[in-house]
């Protein structure tokens, strides 16, 4: 019995080692490029049609070599921000042009009025969390 409750820790050990190291593999990505693009919607989409429409992206852009995560926020007047995080301002260039190409995401480039919108890539320069 002692034996086999040995071993039963020794697996849960493993596994949360495991466990452990993937989670800081992804942490570890630092970010060196931030795409901002704050814009308005055509008046005639909701706010629920927008959030789905933007989440359909999320597989798309997920494939991209560099990418780390995305944010995508609502003010109370409507104005929205999508915030992407990438390793590098090559990998976030490439993505943003080669992302155009996809049918996926024109559902939701479709409901931006491209008036208000203003696209930039940054580099962060304090990084704290």
């Amino acid at each position: 019995m002692k034996h086999l409750s040995i071993c039963v820790i020794a697996i849960v050990l493993i596994g949360c080692n495991t466990q452990n190291k993937t989670n800081m593999n992804e942490q570890s990505k630092k970010v060196g490029t931030i795409e901002l693009v704050i814009f308005d919607t055509h008046p005639q989409y909701s706010k629920a049609e927008v959030i789905a429409a933007a989440k359909a992206v999320n597989p798309v852009v997920e494939k991209f070599d560099g990418y780390i995560g995305r944010k995508l926020a609502v003010d109370k007047n409507g104005k929205w921000t999508d915030i992407v995080y990438w390793t590098d301002l090559k990998s976030a260039e490439h993505a943003a042009q080669e992302i155009l190409k996809s049918e996926t995401c024109q559902k939701f480039f479709g409901m931006i009025n491209e008036e208000t919108m203003q696209f930039m890539h940054l580099e962060p320069v304090i990084d704290v969390e």
